[in-house]
């Protein structure tokens, strides 16, 4: 495999402080992966006794006073996935994976894309849990099977619970009787046709009714099945936002307009009264005068950077005034980021604006035709929210002009009109205008006593009503496809634990919200997952008020169970490590009920010693170095939760207003403008939504008293931004002591008498935890697990900086490497409250077994530990008689 790693502006910064790019390498690092195999199970890194064996013994798990519990009481589930052909592996892998996975003190996994064949470009296809021989129907692989039993009954032995995902990536088509064309695995289909719901229904009963031969219990019997989850990031809403729905092949479009009928009949009675209402709540004025005053671009425009922003991404952009037009000239490659232009627009909330340009390709366009993308949004924070307007146009060579008219969701001085995925070659704009007014097109081309009204397509410029009610058709349809099938799988198939719909993002939380609990999904820059990856990066912890814990945090349903079933730092970003321990201190903090690292392997029959796509962590080392404290802080708790809470409501109606201008089902607490709550106020208080009718704000909106340092209510978690581009999270706990971030000569102080000094690394990066093993705080009886991790990647990776002013990762031009994790070692002093004489330390080997003795000094009373490079590891253990 071969891959470059651009590293750019987050290094750039580094690179003035002193980083020798030749050091990204891997000189002065050693290989160290987490064993397979087991040292003495008393090992400092073993954290299998925080697990209750077996999984399910108190019995099944459900909510409690909008948690999970079981008869033991509150439930929370420290996890991880499974991908694909990982959920088959064979019995004696299946036994030491169970094995690895408890001793880092995961109690839960989720199944996941096992009931189709997975593989990716860097990946091998291999088989899901359907029978090869048959349809993409309900027939299951015997042999394919048996190995999914056993491993859960081994995850059962050892206290491993199972999320169940039922539909991820089977897509029904014609082998089963289905029309062909619709979304990929039938996304947004599978909400409101019945034959594939049916089709939903027959395969979930076929899986939930099985009996394990090796727990004697049928899936839906066995209170190691956690929860379940009806459907992975497919719902109706994110399908009709990119437009999945506009391109429906029959009998679904018919099918979806029918129902579209019914509910306006329900509604309104008849086509008339539809009409009425609609023209009544129209929005259309006079247009204003003309607000761009270069429209006809027969002067030069100046790239200025603030009026008009051109981003040529790793592509080479010449934008100029040509022959009385806009010339935006693109030479790029398949693996670079695809160029945009930005036009600046100030909006008004609730005031509808008329944009419109003409647009054609020159003859350097291979093909004669390209689709471009089109918005009118903000990108301020390092965020993006669309302001009304998100679109895709087909540029041909002749001129076409395009016209959109939308009401303004937001008051926006920083708004911009938006050309992007710019195309290699020439693409020509001219007359651009934006103006206040405008008239919206009527959707009254139809009868609804007959079924034949249009269903209102993401592309159309209709009136803001029709399009309103159109958004509350869908969000009923949502409810109702997930209620039925909650309901399904309670009543007829038996299923006793908690069922989820899909993640919100994809959903709207009011619809999510009407079943049993609400899960989400996040990643850190997420990669483009294609042979032309790119990834950025870039460190969370400098990022407070973009990074992925703020929208978690603030989306957060109040009322209900709360999960996050996949996060994770993709590789090769530099910074994986802190990602897994901010995710477990803050939704500890918050009161979570699940955290889920995603993955822990994609591969059948796998024990890697690298890491072989983005997102597996199975030889990820400084991840899993830390997972022993992520345990700690989250299934222990010793991250103490907030005793405040702030709930804010999400009235519905608004929600469906914005919603219908802004194609974004995410919504927070300071989504609302009427209470004018923000969203920092997760870093000092438990927050969340309430979408229930009538709810009101409740509790206070506390002060975060300093926007460089700010620490939660209970004192255990700071996240500190007073250097520029050097940020870090601290956590101070009585049983966990933890740093991530840039160390800049610092000396941290991580209370109860313990203090971190970090020597310089390749980053001036590192993250250590120190973990008390049996909880008994960092004194007199006290076995330590330190873990240090700074920069590591696969072996015979090669890192090169190829371009200022960038801070993407891509794929180009040098390796991946397919050798050993190696690992830099972090010089680093440990001071302790013990005396030196009572204090003891080893290196531990990847098995976590005691290796060689690190000396231990005395600081005016107080035990000091030297760790370094030269121990060649990651793990130390330290002992206070």
């Amino acid at each position: 495999m071969k891959h470059l790693l651009i590293l750019g502006a987050a290094l750039a910064a580094l690179g003035a402080a002193g980083l020798d790019y030749a050091n990204l390498n891997a000189d002065g690092m050693f290989p160290f992966v987490p064993s397979y195999e087991a040292a003495a199970k008393d090992s400092v890194m073993d954290m299998s006794h925080l697990l209750d064996a077996p999984a399910g013994r108190h019995g099944f798990v459900r909510v409690v006073d909008g948690r999970f519990a079981t008869d033991a009481g509150r439930l929370r589930l420290h996890a991880s996935n499974l991908t694909g052909p990982a959920n088959f592996p064979t019995h004696a892998k299946a036994e030491r994976l169970a094995e690895r996975m408890a001793r880092f003190g995961v109690n839960c996994v989720r199944l996941h894309y096992f009931d189709a064949d997975y593989g990716t470009f860097m990946l091998p296809h291999q088989q899901g849990i359907v029978a090869k021989d048959f349809r993409t129907g309900c027939r299951l692989d015997p042999q394919q099977r048996d190995r999914q039993d056993y491993l859960v009954a081994q995850f059962k032995k050892r206290g491993i619970y199972v999320n169940v995902n039922l539909h991820v990536a089977r897509t029904l088509d014609a082998r089963d009787g289905f029309a062909p064309g619709t979304p990929w695995a039938n996304k947004g289909v599978s909400q409101f046709d019945p034959r594939v719901i049916a089709a939903e229904k027959a395969y979930a009963k076929e899986l939930l009714e099985h009996v394990n031969p090796y727990t004697g219990l049928a899936y839906r019997d066995d209170p190691c099945v956690a929860v379940v989850e009806l459907n992975n990031e497919d719902a109706i809403f994110s399908e009709y936002f990119h437009g999945g729905l506009d391109r429906l092949p029959q009998p679904y479009a018919t099918s979806l307009r029918i129902l579209w009928n019914d509910w306006l009949l329900k509604k309104y009675g008849t086509t008339d009264k539809v009409l009425e209402a609609w023209a009544a709540r129209a929005a259309d004025t006079a247009l204003g005068p003309e607000t761009i005053a270069e429209t006809a671009f027969d002067a030069p425009v100046a790239m200025d950077m603030k009026t008009w922003i051109p981003e040529p991404g790793k592509a080479a952009l010449d934008v100029a005034v040509a022959d009385g037009a806009l010339r935006l000239k693109t030479a790029r490659k398949n693996d670079e980021l695809f160029p945009k232009v930005h036009r600046r627009v100030v909006l008004k909330s609730g005031r509808p604006y008329t944009v419109s340009f003409r647009a054609r390709l020159l003859e350097d366009v291979k093909g004669g035709k390209a689709t471009i993308g089109f918005a009118v949004a903000n990108r301020a924070n390092g965020g993006w929210a669309s302001r009304g307007v998100l679109e895709k146009f087909e540029l041909k060579r002749g001129w076409q002009t395009f016209t959109r008219t939308f009401v303004a969701n937001a008051d926006d001085a920083a708004a911009e009109i938006q050309f992007t995925r710019l195309p290699a070659g020439t693409v020509e704009i001219d007359d651009l205008s934006f103006r206040t007014g405008g008239t919206f097109a009527k959707l009254d081309q139809g009868r609804i006593e007959e079924g034949t009204m249009p269903v209102v397509k993401a592309g159309d410029n209709v009136m803001p009503a029709t399009r309103r009610d159109f958004i509350a058709f869908l969000a009923d349809q949502e409810r109702a496809y997930f209620t039925d099938m909650r309901d399904f799988l309670v009543k007829e198939v038996g299923v006793k634990v908690p069922v989820s719909g899909t993640q919100l993002g994809y959903s709207p939380a009011h619809v999510q919200a009407s079943i049993d609990y609400v899960d989400n999904h996040a990643y850190w820059y997420h990669p483009s997952v294609h042979k032309g990856w790119l990834i950025t990066n870039k460190a969370m912890v400098n990022s407070p008020g973009a990074g992925c814990i703020y929208g978690l945090a603030t989306q957060r349903v109040l009322g209900k169970p709360y999960t996050v079933s996949e996060y994770n730092h993709p590789y090769p970003n530099f910074f994986g490590a802190e990602g897994q321990p901010m995710l477990r201190a803050f939704g500890a903090y918050q009161g979570w009920d699940g955290v889920f690292e995603y993955s822990w392997d994609n591969r059948f029959d796998s024990e890697p010693d690298h890491t072989e796509y983005f997102f597996s962590i199975a030889a990820r080392t400084d991840v899993l170095a830390h997972f022993p404290a992520c345990a700690a802080m989250y299934l222990r708790g010793d991250v103490r939760e907030s005793a405040s809470t702030l709930s804010v409501p999400l009235p519905y109606d608004r929600y469906l207003d914005r919603l219908a201008t802004r194609r974004w089902c995410a919504a927070g607490i300071d989504d609302d403008p009427q209470y004018k709550v923000p969203g920092s106020q997760f870093f000092v208080q438990r927050v969340g939504v309430d979408v229930r009718e009538g709810a009101e704000l409740k509790g206070a909106v506390k002060p975060v008293p300093d926007a460089q340092v700010r620490t939660s209510d209970t004192g255990e978690i700071v996240w500190n931004n007073e250097l520029k581009g050097a940020g870090y999270m601290a956590v101070k706990t009585r049983n966990v002591k933890l740093f991530t971030g840039f160390v800049r000569g610092r000396t941290f102080d991580l209370g109860d008498g313990v203090s971190l000094a970090v020597g310089r690394t390749k980053l001036d990066w590192a993250t250590v935890s120190l973990t008390s093993h049996d909880g008994n705080g960092f004194g007199s009886g006290a076995r330590i697990l330190v873990a240090a991790t700074a920069l590591s990647h696969n072996g015979g990776a090669k890192f090169t900086e190829t371009g200022k002013g960038s801070d993407a990762i891509s794929c180009r031009d040098a390796d991946w490497g397919t050798g050993k994790t190696v690992n830099e070692g972090v010089p680093a002093v440990v001071t302790l409250p013990s005396s030196a004489a009572a204090t003891r330390c080893w290196a531990l080997d990847e098995r976590g077994a005691r290796t060689r003795p690190v000396p231990v000094v005395d600081a005016d009373g107080r035990a000091r530990v030297a760790l370094g490079p030269e121990y060649a590891t990651v793990w130390y253990e330290i002992s206070i008689r």
